[in-house]
């Protein structure tokens, strides 16, 4: 926990896990006097690369970055069309924007959160260019299915590094993969993404995209990273697993605190291992009166997705993503990081209980 939060005695939603490794790292680039992209960022791509299982990794300096250069790869033009949920993060909806496509929004399952199958499939026509799968809160997708639509996959591992499906890492099932490390991250580098390509083909293109002096196209973005930004991020990719370990004992505490009471708790399937980027309940109460309730005793609880899913900003009508609409009305995230003390799980768990408990008083 920073010292801002012992000082104001609040239990943040997110927060970073850094210590005496991640400090040692980036004084080491310092005394290197070389910060810009260089041998940190290709060894972090590298066991970046290694540790997902695929082709070939190319880091970029933010996850949003990470999608367009990804989408670019793909020879995506303007007016291609692209499905996209509509409950994700809007820097999504803006890479699809920026490069000029058509963003096609679906609905998302209702317990999981992810992209649906079943929508996705409706929606595939001659002009999709490709699907965008995001595993939504560290719960993996199920992506073979996907995959079996002919189209190509680009999977957005924003949320679940280290997630598996079917024995697989999630990032190596599509054809590209995209991750952030941005500071409410799994891992973080303060801000930063990687593209991992799962054939030698496509991370040969996305290597020539990233290059800045290469002719592909009149406009070039900056996507490199820095060295700074890798140091860090390799320190937190070899913490990976534990971070994983102690969120998972959170959960734990979580689930058998909440098992009787009227939250609708996390699912997890048995051929998938969910790393819990977030810990997401859905309540039959005004969600803003219960976070407001857990926010006056320090515990932020808050809507991961805000202030708006993606078919809002595109205005299309809630009538054709009934399960985006009810989530946005039910659903927020409980604190869950590996910083957390076992006392502040209690606290935690004790301030939602009663807001919970005062909510059913009123509704009564």
């Amino acid at each position: 926990m920073s010292n801002n939060q012992h000082q104001r005695n609040v239990i943040e939603h997110s927060c970073s896990t850094i210590g005496k490794e991640e400090r040692d790292a980036v004084i080491k680039v310092l005394k290197t006097n070389y910060l810009a992209e260089g041998q940190d960022v290709r060894r972090f791509e590298k066991e970046m690369c290694e540790y997902i299982g695929g082709k070939g990794a190319v880091a970029t300096s933010t996850g949003t970055l990470a999608l367009h250069l990804a989408l670019a790869c793909l020879g995506i033009e303007k007016n291609d069309e692209i499905i996209v949920p509509s409950y994700v993060c809007r820097s999504v909806l803006n890479a699809v924007l920026s490069i000029g496509a058509r963003p096609v929004v679906v609905d998302v399952n209702i317990d999981d959160y992810n992209i649906s199958f079943s929508c996705v499939r409706k929606k595939v026509s001659k002009k999709t260019k490709a699907i965008i799968v995001a595993h939504m809160f560290g719960c993996p997708a199920e992506i073979d299915q996907f995959r079996d639509l002919g189209v190509p996959i680009i999977e957005d591992c924003a949320h679940a590094i280290g997630a598996e499906y079917k024995g697989k890492k999630v990032g190596s099932w599509g054809d590209l993969a995209i991750f952030s490390f941005e500071g409410t991250k799994y891992i973080i580098t303060g801000e930063g993404g990687m593209v991992i390509a799962n054939s030698r083909r496509l991370f040969n293109k996305l290597k020539k995209l990233k290059e800045p002096n290469s002719r592909d196209s009149i406009v070039k973005y900056t996507y490199r990273m820095t060295n700074l930004q890798a140091a860090i991020g390799r320190v937190q990719l070899a913490r990976l697993e534990n971070f994983i370990s102690k969120r998972k004992k959170i959960v734990k505490m979580y689930n058998k605190a909440f098992s009787k009471t009227q939250m609708q708790l996390p699912v997890e399937y048995q051929y998938a291992k969910h790393v819990f980027h977030r810990y997401m309940v859905k309540i039959n109460y005004n969600i803003r009166k219960y976070m407001n309730l857990c926010c006056r005793q320090g515990v932020n609880v808050k809507q991961p997705v805000k202030p708006y899913s993606l078919h809002k900003y595109l205005e299309l009508s809630d009538y054709d993503f009934p399960n985006t609409r009810h989530i946005m009305k039910s659903a927020v995230s409980l604190p869950i990081y590996p910083s957390l003390t076992k006392k502040q799980v209690q606290y935690i768990i004790k301030v939602s209980k009663k807001a919970l408990l005062k909510l059913e008083c009123e509704k009564r």
